[in-house]
């Protein structure tokens, strides 16, 4: 028995996952108190799922909260409704707005300390959004990371994709914080700046997606290497083209 009671059994997959399943699992895992997420379009029908319970009431659940969003959109006091949530008797639930009428429904235990607009929930909204290829979609405020902290809980090394890149510590960071949360600001091998921060649960995020960041750096050294190989070559260069 886990700390928000007995936990529902694994949910007996009805469909065949869709690359959003990755992702809404890993939503779940670290939003404390989740039991399951899905994904559902504008009108309330589910794209994709994960967590646990049965699929027939998180797909009901979720149809009715995305029912929700929209009735709070509808209505003209309180203009475009980013994220609700809902704290009941024997459940609580989450559900973000995305693009295109689409949306992200969390669905956690009733004792729930995180709801709203927690780093994890616009995180993984993020994901979703760059995964659909949204048009004009924003990065997110926040990114997941995994991240290799020594014994004092300093981050010592990150992962990105495949590669471990080592992280220097520039100091501890006395933004506000929520409960039990830490920061620290680093900076990578490759120049790349960031803050990251810790959360109770022993998950990490950085407000810079840093693996596009990188991504980008390496690029721009890799076309900078090669500028500077073709003017100290020119007749090389000439050659090639």
């Amino acid at each position: 028995m886990s700390a928000w009671g007995p936990r529902p059994e694994p949910i007996a997959r009805d469909q065949s996952e869709s690359p959003f399943a990755a992702i809404l699992i890993s939503l779940v895992t670290r939003v404390p108190g989740a039991r399951a997420a899905a994904l559902v379009d504008a009108s309330g029908e589910t794209v994709d799922y994960a967590g646990q319970g049965d699929p027939h009431a998180v797909r009901v659940a979720a149809a009715h909260l995305r029912i929700v969003l929209q009735q709070a959109d509808d209505q003209p006091s309180m203009g475009q409704t980013a994220w609700l949530s809902v704290r009941a008797g024997c459940a609580s639930f989450v559900v973000h707005a995305l693009p295109e009428g689409y949306a992200i429904v969390l669905l956690l235990a009733a004792q729930a300390r995180s709801l709203g607009g927690t780093r994890a929930i616009v995180a993984y909204a993020g994901l979703v959004a760059k995964e659909a290829g949204w048009a004009g979609r924003k990065a997110p405020p926040w990114s997941p990371v995994d991240v290799i902290s020594g014994p004092s809980g300093r981050p010592d090394s990150l992962t990105l994709g495949h590669t471990t890149e080592a992280v220097q510590v520039l100091g501890r960071c006395a933004t506000t914080l929520g409960w039990r949360e830490k920061a620290w600001r680093v900076r990578l091998a490759i120049g790349v700046e960031a803050t990251l921060v810790r959360e109770p649960g022993g998950f990490w995020y950085a407000d810079e997606p840093l693996e596009d960041l990188v991504a980008h750096s390496r690029r721009d050294r890799e076309a900078q290497h090669q500028r500077q190989h073709a003017s100290a070559h020119p007749d090389a260069a000439q050659k090639r083209r």
